[in-house]
């Protein structure tokens, strides 16, 4: 039992469960950042105590015990992308205690977010990407069909382990599927996948009811999302040497595909769930970092590396 859950009879606490309810109920985040949330204002919650602060909204969510947790965090030499985490779920508790009015004023909107550079998102080359597929489908059916469904359609791990039958139109080539803050939306798939998914489905067994998991175990269990992610990594492994291999290694390459046969990024933004296009646009970057590789690799006048 974490330290919110241990002291619900205390004002704030009953206030960060409800918090933490509401992220998942009414704003549809994943489970993994619920979690995350939990981790982090369990944290703020340890650090009050220690310091002796009751747990009051009046006396805990002000600006002075807010700036004195973070820089405490600060001087725990995380990295900037975990106390950007830990910023980010403060300030998404305190508007919502505006929102519900336990708060008038938000303290939180001073408070600085570190920032954080923008790594390039790890994707495979248009040969790997046919490799792949060889060395999927000498795997086995189910997990062909895995690998040809995220990178055939570009769907999170989320979304994919969420997959029943009656969300694959398999005459219409889509699917549906509920993205980030429970968005619907219909994206199209593959010849490959669709085969992919036949051909699994000749040896599946258990019932394909509407309702029904499309990928399951041996038991007929649908398969959790840390098997999927063994599935893809271990077909990753086989063509490429990057260090991460995660199902978003699809999906990343998948959209950066994309637009280098010259899709609009309006279209690919859509077809990933994205919110905003500027989260699309880092793969217009790896595309000009792509053309301007093959440019000097390729051009007689081209400033060669040394």
């Amino acid at each position: 039992m974490d330290v919110i859950s241990r002291n619900t009879d205390t004002e704030l606490c009953r206030l960060l469960s409800g918090f933490l309810d509401y992220t998942q109920k009414e704003k549809g985040y994943s489970e993994h950042t619920v979690e995350a949330y939990r981790s982090d204002l369990s944290q703020f919650v340890e650090f009050l105590l220690h310091k002796g602060h009751p747990l009051t909204v009046s006396a805990a969510l002000t600006k002075q015990p807010l700036r004195l947790f973070l820089h405490d965090v600060g001087r725990q030499g995380l990295k900037p992308r975990s106390v950007a985490r830990k910023v980010a779920a403060i300030k998404s508790l305190c508007r919502y205690c505006v929102k519900v009015g336990a708060l008038t004023v938000n303290p939180a909107k001073a408070l600085s977010t570190p920032k954080l550079d923008s790594p390039l998102p790890v994707f495979l080359t248009a040969t790997q990407a046919e490799s792949l597929e060889e060395s999927a489908a000498a795997d086995s059916a189910r997990n062909r069909a895995i690998v040809e469904f995220f990178y055939g359609s570009g769907i999170r791990l989320s979304e994919l382990h969420d997959l029943t039958f009656g969300s694959i139109d398999r005459r219409g080539m889509t699917v549906r599927v509920m993205g980030k803050g429970r968005k619907e939306r219909i994206v199209p798939v593959t010849a490959q996948s669709i085969e992919a998914l036949d051909e699994y489905l000749s040896a599946r067994k258990g019932p394909t009811g509407q309702q029904d998991p499309v990928f399951v175990n041996a038991k007929g269990e649908r398969l959790s999302a840390r098997q999927i992610q063994r599935v893809v990594n271990a077909s990753l492994s086989a063509v490429s040497q990057q260090k991460k291999k995660s199902p978003h290694v699809l999906r990343h390459s998948y959209a950066t595909h994309l637009l280098d046969a010259g899709a609009d990024i309006r279209a690919v933004k859509e077809l990933l769930g994205h919110s905003s296009l500027s989260t699309t646009q880092v793969y217009t970057h790896i595309s000009r970092e792509h053309l301007l590789k093959v440019y000097k690799q390729a051009h007689p006048r081209a400033e060669k590396d040394v």
